[in-house]
């Protein structure tokens, strides 16, 4: 056994902080007033003829201080191990024996190591710690004149013995409740920390997918406008000598395709910009997108949220929220649409988006044009969360649904919060 390994660690404690070291205080008081006053009871009986045993008694007691101090008082480290306790007990225990021998009117620091013992150790070493001091006190104090006492004495040792133990053992158990409490709210404590942090890698994780996605969209997108913008300009500059007319035709769609590219960057912009999800929820924000949407196209928008859409984790909402919004997006330059349906719906262990929309449908190999990067982007968001992406067209317009896996937060965690 490592007599170096935490027993009493600041889990353990029935307190915590300030309070806990009140209460040492007050404890530490009495044990040490006790001390001082069995050396000022020794200097009182014996004041004027002070002789070796006197003297001898008043050591013995100022090393049971020394021995109290240096664990309890002296060394700061938080926490009693195995072997400041093994010291101390069989140390000052000891030393009481001996004590009692000499003077058995000392009796009564028996009393207080057993408190200290029920205070200190676990149930099982304290009953034994209290049998054996009871046992030792009634072998030095009446086992030599066991034929003089009367039954009376006797039994009210005994009974006075038993009402102490039952008295410590009923504290014993109440501070094993304290601490036991006191570990489980710590454990609390520290798993709800570890859900936070991991809240947080979460939501940076999800910041950092969108990043990385928005920058291939402008990679792709701008790159492959800015190639091709190159080479038909020198076409155009070639053509122009030849053929005026075919050259300023070119041109013109040449200004065309910057103007979509401009949209096109534009909107990339405006997603590395948006700040994301930030303290709100998940309903509060998509509720905003719908209205926002429904003002500004003039599309009747309806939504429907489900209770569990807020105990989404960052991840998973954002790419809800994000998709949502390509989703409409996408709706507002090619649906032609009168009315759009958004739905959220929470499964067991699922969550799943749906927009749909009254417009042209959307055409079967629309992902394969080459131009279609929020609809790569859509399943790209929700595939690297592990969930599903279809896109159909319904036969009166489009429906877009996109699945993720999940395990929703506990409600509790969420009212904490």
């Amino acid at each position: 056994m490592n007599r170096n390994k935490p027993f009493l660690s600041e889990s353990d404690l029935p307190l915590s902080g300030k309070e806990f070291r009140r209460y040492e205080y007050i404890w530490s008081a009495i044990s040490l007033g006790s001390y001082a006053l069995a050396i000022g009871l020794t200097l009182w009986s014996n004041w004027g003829a002070l002789g070796w045993q006197e003297a001898l008694l008043i050591f013995l007691i100022l090393v049971q201080v020394g021995l109290y101090a240096k664990p309890m008082l002296l060394d700061r480290k938080g926490y009693l191990t195995r072997g400041d306790l093994t010291i101390y007990f069989i140390g000052s225990i000891g030393i009481w024996m001996f004590e009692l021998w000499l003077a058995p009117e000392f009796f009564w620091l028996g009393f207080m190591y057993m408190g200290q013992m029920f205070g200190m150790l676990p149930a099982l070493p304290a009953i034994l710690g209290t049998a054996f001091i009871s046992l030792y006190m009634f072998f030095i104090i009446y086992w030599p004149m066991l034929g003089d006492i009367s039954s009376g004495e006797l039994f009210g040792f005994i009974a006075g013995t038993a009402l102490v133990f039952v008295f410590l053992a009923y504290i014993n158990q109440l501070i094993r409740t304290s601490r036991e409490r006191g570990r489980l709210i710590s454990e609390l404590q520290a798993a709800q920390e570890e859900l936070e942090a991991a809240r947080q890698r979460e939501a940076e994780l999800a910041v950092l997918r969108e990043r990385e996605r928005l920058a291939r969209d402008l990679h792709d997108s701008l790159g492959h406008t800015l190639v091709s913008l190159s080479v038909q300009l020198e076409a155009a500059q070639r053509l122009y000598r030849i053929d005026p007319e075919g050259a300023s035709a070119q041109l013109d769609e040449l200004k065309d395709l910057t103007r979509s590219s401009m949209d096109e960057l534009r909107r990339s912009i405006a997603g590395l910009r948006s700040p994301g999800l930030g303290d709100r929820s998940l309903r509060e924000a998509m509720q905003t997108v719908c209205v926002d949407f429904g003002e500004r196209t003039g599309i009747e928008t309806t939504s429907r949220f489900e209770d569990c859409v807020d105990r989404l984790r960052p991840a998973h909402a954002e790419t809800i929220w994000r998709v949502a919004q390509e989703a409409f997006t996408n709706v507002e330059k090619h649906a032609d649409a009168k009315r759009v349906q958004l739905a959220l719906i929470c499964e067991h262990e699922s969550v799943t988006l749906q927009v749909e929309d009254d417009g042209v449908g959307v055409p079967g190999d629309a992902e394969m044009t080459p131009d279609q990067f929020g609809l790569r982007g859509m399943r790209e968001r929700v595939e690297g969360l592990g969930g599903s992406l279809n896109i159909m067209n319904t036969g009166s317009g489009t429906r877009i649904e996109a699945s993720l896996p999940v395990v929703f937060e506990p409600e509790q965690t969420l009212m904490d919060n």
